[in-house]
């Protein structure tokens, strides 16, 4: 089962969203933003984050080690073409790792991906940059994605389909959320591609 089909749009519609939509993200954001503009904002060093005490420390380290899982596993995907997608969704690999949202779409676009016969070369950058906010059951942090060397292409032809002009090196903030089952799972993502970082 691929969910969301996107049926009935042009493939070069479908091939400029699906381009879009990869680079952003295998930077790990779900969202799909406008075609970006330059980078409107300077680089800036990130302000500092709250002081965290040792626990929230270990708790932000172990959430952020499930991410760099997480980001594994959507690459290998979109790199491969392939993944499992089982009819009970707490068994599809990224489950341990995503949930809610940010699932639903990442896997959206792994289908969508599936459907127009693209995949993605290169492997991008993420660096945690800095802690926005800790709680018992919340963690936002902000990443940078470095998506230069990157490309999307058509599977067959392994021409690039990727929209030219996007701005390679972006700020992403990222929450994760403290499940029932005692489990950080990364759960909403905004991409920001009109800043650089």
């Amino acid at each position: 089962m691929i969910p969301y089909s996107r049926r009935g749009r042009s493939a070069a519609a479908v091939a400029l969203s699906a381009a879009v939509s990869c680079l952003a993200l295998a930077a790990c954001s779900a969202e799909v933003p406008q075609p970006a503009a330059l980078p409107t904002h300077a680089v800036t060093k990130p302000s500092p984050g709250p002081a965290l005490s040792g626990d929230q420390q270990r708790t932000v380290d172990t959430a952020w080690t499930s991410f760099e899982k997480l980001n594994g596993i959507y690459l290998k995907a979109v790199q491969t073409g392939r993944y499992d997608w089982n009819k009970d969704a707490t068994r599809r690999p990224l489950y341990r790792y995503a949930g809610g949202r940010y699932m639903a779409l990442l896997e959206r676009d792994l289908g969508l991906l599936s459907e127009q016969g693209l995949i993605r070369t290169g492997t991008p950058t993420v660096t945690l940059r800095r802690v926005v906010s800790v709680s018992a059951t919340s963690i936002v942090v902000e990443a940078c994605v470095d998506d230069a060397g990157t490309d999307t292409v058509n599977k067959k032809t392994r021409k690039s389909v990727a929209a030219p002009g996007q701005n390679k090196r972006y700020p992403v903030t990222l929450r994760a959320g403290l499940y029932p089952d005692s489990v950080w799972r990364w759960v909403d993502s905004h991409t920001d591609r009109a800043a650089s970082c």
